[in-house]
């Protein structure tokens, strides 16, 4: 049953660059993402991104909910996963995105996030970080 959900449903795949600033451990570090979306309808989907930087990965699941028009939509986001570097530290992300329609498969995505590490019981603790990002999709 869910194999042919998911045949119903509009799907997309993305790749693209992002970055953030880890403000405590004081690195900037630069990774690319593959992403793979179910959208539900033309508002809301199911948004997964895995993202590989140089020693860490990042692996993130949620909602993206919003508006979409003729050549553009706006969208809020909000995912939970973990980042892995050293060992797995629970994160969140939640931001805006603008995507931008040139065609009727294509999209360019603009992201722009709060992602909060919970680095549990160390001197870090809780640490929010800005994190941009720009990606490119094909929606099937």
């Amino acid at each position: 049953m869910l194999p042919l959900l998911c045949v119903l449903l509009l799907h997309e795949i993305g790749v693209g660059v992002t970055g953030t600033h880890l403000h405590k451990i004081d690195e900037a570090p630069v990774g690319v993402y593959g992403r793979f979306f179910l959208n539900f309808n033309r508002s809301v989907a199911l948004d997964t991104e895995a993202t590989k930087y140089s020693g860490k990965t990042s692996l993130l699941a949620g909602v993206k909910a919003g508006k979409r028009f003729d050549w553009f939509g706006v969208f809020g986001k909000a995912r939970a996963g973990t980042w892995h570097f050293g060992r797995s530290y629970f994160a969140t992300d939640v931001g805006g995105v603008l995507e931008y329609y040139p065609s009727r498969h294509i999209r360019v995505r603009i992201d722009a996030g709060d992602t909060i590490l919970f680095y549990r019981g160390t001197a870090l603790g809780t640490v929010h970080n800005f994190q941009p990002g720009i990606g490119f999709g094909y929606e099937f």
